[in-house]
């Protein structure tokens, strides 16, 4: 999701033996390949969004906690985007809470919804004009070489930017790792790669074979020799990996950008709200070389 620097882009105790930050309901995860073991999963079968706050603290039942916000402040704004990321405990300028809410769970599945700011809370917003949602494991997990999936569908329309990535826990940007970057206004493609230290690193639009705005499984396979990406099993694009640090997941959805053609802004032509929804967060490791910690 960054493009430049920062002006530019109910848990159980067997699933705790086992070594896993989130359980849900559903049935065990069949590992990608021989020799991977699920660590980290959220289904979304816990509706509490207390889960998802500002330091992705654990919620009330105990499920996996979601930060929702970057690891800069919600003021600092990247590749010219138009929205600011808000939770119900957001104070904005105003000094209290202003009660926004961008995440719902119904039927194991999470909403992350965009749509314009009120008119009445823009001055505590600073004009932002839209409000919307993201979600990271930056407190809550971390992994170095995996494999990360999710299961998720995007809106269509001009301006919507969803997006699946993994930053370094310890360091600044780069690196990224984008598992996948949609654009409303591409109904058919994903943007797949890698950005390495000094802007290195190769990455592209695939095409993924169906409709975004329909649900697909995207994941990425990352060892240290490569880093592989797919669409429901299928591989669309690998490259020598470059990224040997601890990284943790990312998922929002953003509105506009600094660049017309890689993300236009939205216009009266955009069907607000605008829903990402995610059904799953998987997360693999092989015991003998990935590094993992929660």
């Amino acid at each position: 999701m960054f493009r430049t620097s920062m002006t530019r882009r109910a848990f159980m105790a067997s699933a705790a033996a086992a070594g896993l930050t989130a359980v849900s309901g559903h049935a065990a995860a069949r590992p990608p390949r021989p020799g991977y073991r699920l660590v980290f999963e959220d289904h979304f079968d816990d509706p509490d969004l207390t889960r998802i706050n500002e330091h992705g603290i654990r919620g009330r039942n105990g499920g996996t906690g979601w930060r929702s916000r970057y690891r800069h402040d919600r003021w600092t704004v990247i590749n010219e985007e138009k929205q600011i990321y808000v939770d119900p405990d957001f104070a904005g300028r105003a000094g209290w809470p202003l009660g926004l809410q961008p995440f719902h769970i119904a039927d194991s599945v999470l909403r992350i919804s965009a749509m314009p700011t009120p008119r009445d809370l823009l001055p505590h917003l600073d004009g932002a004009r839209y409000i919307s949602g993201c979600i990271t494991t930056e407190n809550s997990f971390w992994q170095k070489y995996g494999w990360f999936e999710m299961r998720a569908r995007m809106p269509l329309g001009r301006g919507f930017w969803p997006a699946f990535w993994m930053m370094s826990k310890h360091g600044g940007w780069p690196p990224e790792i984008d598992i996948f970057e949609g654009s409303g206004i591409r109904p058919r493609e994903v943007h797949q790669g890698v950005i390495g230290m000094d802007d290195t690193g190769e990455q592209g639009w695939v095409d993924i074979g169906g409709d975004i705005s329909r649900f697909h499984v995207y994941a990425c396979e990352w060892t240290p020799e490569r880093i592989s990406f797919f669409v429901d099993g299928r591989e669309t694009f690998r490259q020598p990996n470059l990224v040997h640090e601890e990284m943790y997941l990312l998922a929002n959805l953003a509105l506009g950008s600094h660049d017309p053609y890689w993300i236009p802004d939205p216009d009266e032509t955009t069907p607000f709200p605008g829903v990402f929804e995610i059904d799953y967060v998987r997360a693999f490791a092989r015991d003998a070389t990935d590094e993992r910690r929660s």
